[in-house]
């Protein structure tokens, strides 16, 4: 009996203790108005947000390696007969993605474009490096392609109206392609110079030993000329009726007897030989060599004859901004009224109860 006595206590303070869903749903009816007033305000502050928050546009362009029929200028005259390669999509499309990454085409498209279409008040209160850090951060985004995706590299610009946001895209791939084509374009004549002068040598060492071989055959010649005139021999010692073995002709060809020949073949020959203005119609090759020459010199890329990339689609202005999202402003502001009144009820209903338990103190 007295035990159960002792337990009523016991079970009356956890009771006490115990809040139920019943009584926490009376909470809330009982502060019904604390939520409505702090769900509207946070609606009301959401509409605020979307109605004063500057707008932002963005447009995103995939970007692909020209088509060979792209290239069909720049390859001009690069055939095997000037020993120049055509240059394929894939090479002239790495030196587009290199500057499309590198930090030079940000800066270049910051300072030519950016910068100067700012507001003036934006450009006095904002510093240039605050700004160029922004634009790095949001207004230019590039992105590599996605190995489970396309083979495209994208460009995203955010700008403060479409037309801008359209403008910027083209503008910075065209800053991109200029810079990309000039560089290309040094490196290709440079190739062409190199390859140029390397002909240009060749063609001239060509020469010069015919004229040395000329030379020497000048001498063998005389120092013959001068033997035959010793022995007396005046015509070739070789006749028709009793011609040579192929044994007995070396030595005539390769100038060991050349006075054999005799004074009136060796005089004639040595005649003609210093006489000679030009070797070239007895050089071998010679015409295909000047003819590569020529080739070489009449190539002349140039930048506005070729395309650097392709875009994939068109580059087209949005209609809506993607900034701010409103339903989705309008959700989190909902969601946060809803939760910020609750919790101010349940505030409310504790700093009630404590003040009439203090008062009952």
């Amino acid at each position: 009996m007295q035990n159960s006595q002792n337990s009523q206590p016991a079970q009356q303070t956890y009771d006490d203790d115990e809040i139920s869903l019943i009584e926490l749903w009376q909470i809330l009816v009982r502060r019904k108005m604390w939520i409505l007033l702090t769900f509207t305000a946070c609606v009301l502050a959401g509409i605020a947000y979307i109605l004063l928050a500057p707008a932002r546009y963005e447009v995103e362009v995939h970007v692909d390696k020209p088509f060979p029929s792209d290239l069909a200028a720049l390859n001009l005259g690069r055939t095997e007969s000037t020993g120049l390669a055509p240059l394929p999509p894939e090479q002239v499309f790495g030196y587009f993605t290199r500057r499309l990454l590198s930090t030079e085409a940000k800066q270049r498209f910051f300072h030519e474009v950016l910068l100067p279409a700012q507001p003036e008040d934006v450009r006095e209160n904002a510093s240039t490096q605050d700004l160029y850090e922004f634009m790095t951060e949001k207004t230019v985004t590039v992105k590599k392609p996605d190995p489970k995706g396309r083979d495209l590299y994208s460009l995203r610009i955010e700008a403060r109206s479409s037309e801008l946001a359209a403008q910027g895209a083209q503008a910075f791939l065209d800053l991109v392609a200029e810079d990309a084509a000039n560089k290309l374009i040094a490196d290709l004549r440079n190739e062409i110079d190199l390859t140029t002068r390397n002909t240009q040598r060749s063609l001239e060492e060509q020469r010069r030993v015919a004229a040395e071989n000329r030379a020497d055959r000048v001498v063998q010649l005389s120092e013959a000329l001068q033997v035959a005139q010793s022995v007396g021999i005046r015509d070739p010692q070789i006749t028709s009726a009793r011609p040579p073995s192929g044994d007995a002709l070396s030595p005539f060809m390769d100038g060991s007897q050349l006075y054999a020949r005799g004074t009136r073949s060796l005089s004639a020959e040595l005649e003609v030989l210093k006489e000679r203005e030009s070797d070239d119609p007895f050089l071998f090759g010679l015409r295909e060599t000047e003819a590569k020459l020529r080739l070489l010199q009449e190539i002349n890329p140039d930048p506005k004859t070729f395309r650097m990339f392709n875009i994939d689609g068109e580059i087209v202005a949005p209609e809506k901004p993607f900034k701010p999202k409103k339903r989705l402003v309008l959700a989190l502001a909902a969601v946060l009224g809803v939760m910020g009144g609750v919790m101010l009820a349940f505030v409310a209903e504790f700093v009630t109860k404590a003040k009439l338990n203090g008062a009952r103190a």
